[in-house]
């Protein structure tokens, strides 16, 4: 039990403190198994693996520069906002901003005596970066991780198939190389079509959100659609996220009390819809997770890397469940973590 311990927590120190090396790796893996489907379509029509997996990632960085384009130049103008956005919600809020300006005036007061008791004191300010700076310095970072997961992702696609084949070439065992052949094929198709499908359900339900803040008279709708997409991969806090920042930004776009209700009021309709009713009749037929091991996995990964961390979660949770419900032996395992054993 020692041991275990121990090892437990040697896994949990390097998880923590490679996150900058393991985060681009566990991204790729992911969106390998996602694209996986395609290359094995192309290779059925005599495609090489390495043309497919060009093509690919070639296409996937196309999407991210086009996306980036069309959404920075809205993204900063809101970022550089910020400090405008909080004095406007101030005056918006009323009376809550008189007992704001009446705390700042003894606030200040308070500085003004306590500089008085000492003549001798001198204020030195430090200033550190601005929001503004901070993105950037984080946007930098976002960017060389996309080139590593975009490299990794070339070499999963045009050398996973030869890599795994060589693996199983080495078990001189008959019965257990196809047994884990078996579980590999099975653990594949079954990931791929969860990740598909969970995929295909948060962009329509992005477009949806696109769509009705188009027809709201909302800003940058775009740009709300692609943060309900990405952050609809977290269950239950993406969707809170979403509804908390959509309910602000329509309240400092319009003064009529009908309109600034519109579009939050919308978007929980359409997120009640998809929650309640879409996602779990097509994704619950073929995989379904304990809402309480979703939501401490969530907590999980993102105590451990973030938000990148609990954006990754549940297809990280969904990945171990599957690899259960394939290895017989782990088969309690998977049936604690929800739903049937995947076919």
């Amino acid at each position: 039990m020692a041991l275990i311990g121990l090892f437990s927590l040697a896994v949990l120190y390097t998880l923590y403190f490679a996150r900058d090396l393991l985060l681009p790796v566990f991204l790729a893996l992911l969106l390998s198994l996602l694209l996986r489907p395609l290359v094995k379509a192309l290779r059925r029509l005599r495609v090489p693996e390495v043309v497919s997996a060009i093509a690919l990632v070639v296409l996937l960085l196309a999407g991210l520069v086009g996306a980036a384009i069309s959404l920075t130049e809205p993204a900063t103008s809101w970022i550089q906002r910020a400090p405008v956005v909080v004095r406007e919600m101030e005056f918006k809020l009323g009376d809550l901003r008189d007992s704001i300006e009446s705390a700042r005036r003894a606030s200040h007061q308070i500085e003004q005596m306590a500089a008085a008791a000492d003549d001798e004191a001198q204020a030195v300010i430090v200033r550190g970066p601005t929001l503004a700076e901070q993105v950037l310095t984080q946007t930098q970072v976002v960017v060389a991780q996309a080139f590593i997961v975009l490299v990794l992702l070339f070499f999963f696609l045009a050398g996973g198939r030869s890599m795994l084949e060589q693996v199983m070439g080495s078990m001189t065992n008959l019965e257990a190389r196809i047994h884990y052949a078996t579980i590999a094929g099975t653990v594949q198709k079954n990931i791929a079509v969860y990740l598909a499908t969970v995929t295909l359900i948060n962009t329509a339900l992005g477009l949806a959100t696109a769509g009705l803040m188009t027809v709201l008279g909302m800003p940058n709708p775009g740009l709300w659609g692609v943060m309900v997409t990405t952050l609809n991969f977290i269950p239950y806090l993406g969707s809170g996220v979403s509804l908390v920042v959509i309910g602000v930004v329509s309240a400092l776009t319009f003064d009529d009390l009908l309109q600034i209700a519109a579009p939050p009021l919308a978007f929980l309709v359409l997120t009640a819809i998809e929650g309640n009713f879409v996602t779990p009749m097509i994704v619950g037929r073929r995989l379904t997770l304990n809402p309480i091991g979703v939501f401490l996995t969530i907590l999980f990964w993102g105590w451990l890397w973030g938000i990148p961390g609990a954006l990754m979660a549940v297809p990280i949770l969904a990945v171990f469940k599957i690899l259960c419900d394939a290895h017989k032996p782990l088969h309690p395992l998977g049936a604690l973590l929800g739903g049937k054993p995947g076919t």
